[in-house]
């Protein structure tokens, strides 16, 4: 009798090849390479930086409105600020936990999830540390919470990704009369 395995895992399954699992770990890499770099920039810098962003984010705002719209009040500009920061942390993690998983899927890792749940949040935590002696920056226990979080929520979009290719794959090779490469004998 044949044992069928979860779309889930005929995805992981499916990411075995070499020049995958080589893919992955260069997108891995680069990811906790601009966290690191980003970590390393000096507070005012970053500022600079995030300030940027809100200033296209302005921009755009006020195109939207038409001409004649009063700019941020600085309350509101501090807060969206922030939000900006905030949202790059937890974005920047979100990647690093999109690619943890998709390379533990490439190695055929099922139940990884803990675990690339908890090397994201220690490099979070290490990330924060190093902010620690960086000029004008400071590593903060909510920033390791919000990067947990960031990380998670990269794990669960990468399974969801993982099971949809894998009810694709499952679905095409019934249409097709293929046997799946994913049945193994009990």
């Amino acid at each position: 009798m044949k044992k069928r395995v979860s779309p889930a895992d005929a995805g992981a399954v499916m990411l075995r090849p070499r020049w995958v699992r080589v893919l992955l770990w260069c997108c891995l890499l680069l990811t906790a390479a601009a966290i690191f770099v980003f970590s390393s920039q000096e507070g005012e810098l970053s500022g600079e930086l995030s300030e940027a962003v809100v200033r296209f984010i302005v921009g755009v705002v006020e195109e939207g409105q038409g001409s004649g719209t009063d700019p941020l009040q600085p309350g509101v500009y501090s807060f969206v600020c922030k939000l900006v920061r905030k949202t790059a942390h937890f974005l920047e993690f979100a990647a690093l936990g999109f690619f943890l998983r998709m390379l533990a899927g490439a190695y055929g890792l099922r139940r990884a999830t803990r675990l690339c749940w908890l090397a994201g949040t220690l490099y979070a935590c290490t990330d924060e540390l190093h902010q620690l002696f960086v000029a004008g920056r400071a590593g903060m226990w909510q920033d390791v919470l919000l990067d947990a979080g960031g990380v998670l929520a990269g794990i669960t979009f990468a399974y969801a990704l993982l099971v949809a290719v894998g009810r694709v794959r499952s679905r095409l090779a019934a249409r097709h009369g293929k046997p799946r490469e994913c049945a193994a004998e009990d």
